[in-house]
C-alpha cells in the first residue's frame, strides 16, 4: 500500500495529518531551529547535513532558515543561502553546484487542490522546484510548485518566478522574465595562443632560412670558382655585429645572436660538404 509519504514525495494529493509526516514535521522544526539558534558555523554545517537529504562537502546557511521536512532538500557543492531562508520541501527541491541566495528568498513546492471541496477536506500536493549550477536568487525570490531553473540564471531580487526557464538568463519582475542573456565568458588558453604565433612565426623563418640558404648555395658556387676558404673570420663578426644593433629587446640580445651564430654554423657546414673541405 502507497503511504502518504510516498505520495506527497510523488507530487500526488495526500493528507498531511498522517502521523508519519506529523513526526516527521516535529522533527525538521527541530532540527530547523538547532541550525537557526547555532553560532558556530562548522557545527552548523553538521546540522544541515544531518537534517538535508544530500549537500556537498561546503554548504553554508545563514539563520534563520525553515523547512518542511528537510529529507527532500539536495544541493551541490559550495551552496549559500543568506538571512531567513523558506523551503517547503514537500516534492523534492533540488539544487546545483555554486548556488547563492539572497536573504528572504522562499522556494514553494507545497501547493493545494483549486477545488474548495478538496481543499477543505485536508488533502494537499506538491510539485518539484529543481536549479541548476551557478545559479544567484535576489534577495526576496520566490519561486512557486513546478518550476525548473537551468545552469547559471540570476533571478532578480523580489522576483516572483512561476514558470521555468533555461540557461544563462537574467529573469525580474512578477511575474518572472527574461532581463536579458547572459554570454558566457570565452576563456582564452593563453599558452595555446602564444604557441599558435610562435607556429606562425616558424612558418616564415622556413621560408627565410630557405632564401637564406639559396644565397648559401651561390656564395659557395662562387668560392668553388674563385678558390676561396669557407671560413671568413671578418665578415663573420661584422654579420653578428649588424643583427646585434637590430635587436630592440635587450633581453632577447643573448638568445638571437646565439641562433644566429648557430646557424651561421650550418651554413658553412653545408659549404665544407659542398666544396668537399672535411
Amino acid at each position: 500500500m502507497v503511504t502518504e509519504k510516498e505520495k506527497m514525495i510523488a507530487g500526488q494529493l495526500y493528507f498531511a495529518s498522517d502521523a508519519e509526516l506529523v513526526a516527521d514535521r516535529a522533527t525538521a522544526k527541530k532540527l530547523a531551529q538547532a541550525i537557526s539558534q547555532t553560532e558556530d558555523k562548522r557545527a552548523r554545517e553538521e546540522l544541515v547535513k544531518e537534517a538535508f537529504g544530500k549537500t556537498g562537502e561546503r554548504v553554508y546557511i545563514e539563520p534563520n532558515i525553515n523547512f518542511d521536512y528537510g529529507y527532500n532538500i539536495f544541493v551541490g557543492e559550495n551552496f549559500y543561502t543568506n538571512y531567513n531562508s523558506i523551503l517547503l520541501d514537500i516534492c523534492p527541491i533540488t539544487i546545483g553546484n555554486n548556488c547563492m541566495f539572497g536573504p528572504n528568498v522562499q522556494l514553494y513546492t507545497a501547493s493545494h487542490p483549486l477545488e474548495p471541496g478538496k481543499r477543505n477536506s485536508g488533502l494537499e500536493l506538491g510539485k518539484p522546484i529543481t536549479i541548476g549550477d551557478n545559479a544567484w536568487l535576489g534577495g526576496g525570490v520566490v519561486i512557486v510548485p513546478g518550476v525548473t531553473l537551468g545552469d547559471n540564471v540570476v533571478v532578480a531580487a523580489g522576483s516572483v518566478v512561476t514558470k521555468s526557464f533555461g540557461d544563462n538568463v537574467v529573469l525580474g519582475g512578477n511575474p518572472a522574465g527574461v532581463i536579458k542573456t547572459i554570454e558566457e565568458e570565452k576563456t582564452t588558453d593563453l599558452l595555446a595562443e602564444a604557441r599558435k604565433q610562435i607556429d606562425a612565426v616558424d612558418q616564415q623563418l622556413v621560408q627565410l632560412l630557405e632564401k637564406r640558404m639559396t644565397a648559401v648555395s651561390q656564395v659557395t658556387e662562387a668560392k668553388a670558382e674563385s678558390g676561396q676558404a669557407v671560413f671568413d673570420s671578418s665578415r663573420e663578426v661584422i654579420v653578428l655585429e649588424k643583427i646585434a644593433q637590430k635587436i630592440e629587446n635587450p633581453d632577447f640580445q643573448v638568445p638571437i645572436v646565439e641562433t644566429f651564430k648557430a646557424i651561421m654554423e650550418q651554413s658553412k657546414d653545408y659549404q665544407r660538404k659542398k666544396l668537399g673541405d672535411k
